[in-house]
C-alpha cells in the first residue's frame, strides 16, 4: 500500500502543478461564455442555468476588428518565419561545415544575440530612415531580425549531427552547393524546422511591443485586439475574455499538432550539436 502511494506520488504533485496552468485558461473560457454580470465576478463555475452566451464571440469578431488583426498577424508571422527559416538554416549549413576562428566568431555573434536586449530607438531610427515605420516589411524584419539567433542555434546543432560524408557523396554525384542543401541536407532538417518554425511563429504571433512601438492600429496583430478591448470594454470581461480565446485559439492547434517536434528539435539542436 505505501510502495502504491509512493508511486503516486510523483504523479499527484505533478497534477496540482498542472492545475496552475489549466484553472486560469478554463477561468477564462467559461467566463467567455457568460453574460456580462457573471463574467465580471470572475468565478471558475458554469454558467447560471447553463445559459450559454456565444454572443459574446459574435460581438467581438465583429467590433473588434478581428478579421483584419487575423490577416495581420498572418501576414506578419508567416513572413518573418520564412525568411528565417531559410536564412538561419543556409547559415547554419556554412557554420557547421566550415572551420576556423572566422566561422566561430560568425556563430557567437548569433548567440549573443540571445541575450542582448531589444533596442527600441536604434531600430525606430533605422526603419524610420528606410521609410519602413508601419509597414508590414519592417515589422517582418524585426521579427526576422530576433528570430535568428535562436534558430541558427538550432540549426547549427542539428546539421553537425548530420554525417559530412553525406556531403561528399553527394558532391561527387555532381551535386552543387544549392541543390546539395536544398535536395540532400534541408529535408533532412524537418524536426529542427518545425521547432523553428512554431517558436518563431508564436513569438511573432503573442509579440505586443513591436507592432505597438512601429506600427499604427491598421498592422496590430490579434494580442493588440485584447489591449483595445481593455480600454473600451473594460466593464465587459466577458467580451475581453472571448477575445482572449480567439487570440490563443490559432497557437493552441499549432502547439497540439507540433509539439512532439518542438522536443526532438530542441534536443537534437542543443543536444548533438
Amino acid at each position: 500500500m505505501i510502495k502504491r502511494m509512493m508511486n503516486l506520488l510523483p504523479k499527484f504533485i505533478m497534477f496540482l502543478f498542472s492545475l496552475i496552468y489549466i484553472l486560469p485558461i478554463w477561468m477564462v473560457f467559461i467566463n467567455s461564455i457568460k453574460d456580462s454580470a457573471n463574467a465580471n465576478m470572475m468565478g471558475i463555475g458554469l454558467p447560471e442555468k447553463g445559459v450559454i452566451h456565444l454572443g459574446n464571440y459574435f460581438q467581438v469578431i465583429r467590433e473588434g476588428g478581428i478579421a483584419r488583426a487575423f490577416m495581420n498577424g498572418i501576414i506578419e508571422a508567416t513572413g518573418s518565419v520564412v525568411i528565417i527559416i531559410l536564412a538561419a538554416s543556409c547559415c547554419a549549413f556554412i557554420l557547421a561545415r566550415k572551420k576556423g576562428k572566422l566561422y566561430d566568431i560568425i556563430f557567437y555573434s548569433f548567440i549573443m544575440g540571445l541575450i542582448v536586449p531589444v533596442a527600441f530607438i536604434p531600430t525606430y531610427l533605422v526603419l524610420n530612415a528606410l521609410n519602413l515605420l508601419n509597414t508590414y516589411a519592417g515589422i517582418i524584419l524585426i521579427f526576422t531580425t530576433y528570430g535568428l539567433p535562436m534558430s541558427v542555434f538550432l540549426y547549427t546543432g542539428f546539421i553537425k549531427s548530420i554525417p559530412r560524408e553525406l556531403d561528399e557523396a553527394a558532391i561527387i554525384d555532381g551535386c552543387g552547393s544549392l541543390r546539395l542543401f536544398f535536395s540532400i541536407i534541408f529535408p533532412l532538417l524537418k524536426p529542427v524546422t518545425m521547432t523553428v518554425f512554431i517558436l518563431s511563429f508564436i513569438g511573432a504571433w503573442n509579440d505586443v511591443m513591436i507592432p505597438m512601438f512601429f506600427a499604427n492600429g491598421n498592422k496590430w496583430a490579434l494580442p493588440l485586439t485584447v489591449y483595445n478591448f481593455y480600454g473600451g470594454y473594460l466593464k465587459s470581461w466577458n467580451l475581453i475574455f472571448a477575445d482572449i480565446i480567439i487570440t490563443i485559439t490559432p497557437l493552441l492547434i499549432i502547439y497540439l499538432f507540433g509539439q512532439k517536434y518542438i522536443v526532438s528539435g530542441m534536443t537534437a539542436g542543443a543536444v548533438k550539436g
